[in-house]
């Protein structure tokens, strides 16, 4: 039986992927895309809660996640599969912006990534992965503030575990407000 949170990362990554063949991966369009898509998705089945929370952060993020993937990545996004791309963009988002466990988010993508592309997809992706929590760990080495909610994740969202990035925003922030 399927875990439920590989489940509704297949049911994400259809949304991402669908919004890119139809040339509509833009927030505001993905975001109405994901609305139809939980009334019905390309399985029949509507996108659950953890599926809607996945693409609405890389909806909230998605410039940035872009960003992060040409950066890490040697060949740059428009060079990868729409497979790849659409992983990840997922990927990047759960592990930046929705603190999600690296080993967890690998398992779970290199499983899809197995049974919808190519196998040597998986090393490349699991590289961007560690770049990118290498990245947050950089960014976080002298945060000793508590997380928050990632901005676009509800506090009771399965997501919530919040960024340690957005942390140490935060941070900056009331540091620099106290300065005033």
């Amino acid at each position: 039986m399927a875990r439920k949170g590989l489940t509704q990362r297949k049911r994400a990554l259809d949304v991402i992927f669908e919004a890119e063949q139809k040339d509509i991966l833009v927030p505001g369009l993905l975001r109405e895309l994901l609305a139809e898509r939980q009334e019905v998705s390309t399985h029949q089945v509507p996108i659950q809660k953890l599926g809607v929370d996945l693409v609405d952060l890389v909806a909230d993020h998605l410039y940035e996640i872009d960003g992060m993937i040409d950066d890490y990545s040697k060949f740059g996004l428009r060079r990868l599969s729409s497979i790849d791309r659409a992983v990840l963009r997922l990927g990047v988002g759960e592990i930046y912006y929705g603190g999600t466990n690296v080993a967890e988010a690998i398992r779970d993508y290199s499983e899809i990534v197995r049974e919808l592309g190519n196998d040597k997809s998986i090393g490349f992706i699991t590289a961007v992965f560690h770049r990118t929590k290498e990245s947050l760990a950089g960014e976080t080495d002298a945060d000793t503030t508590g997380s928050s909610a990632p901005s676009g994740v509800s506090a009771d969202s399965p997501l919530s575990a919040g960024s340690p990035a957005e942390s140490a925003e935060s941070a900056s922030a009331v540091s620099a407000e106290s300065a005033d």
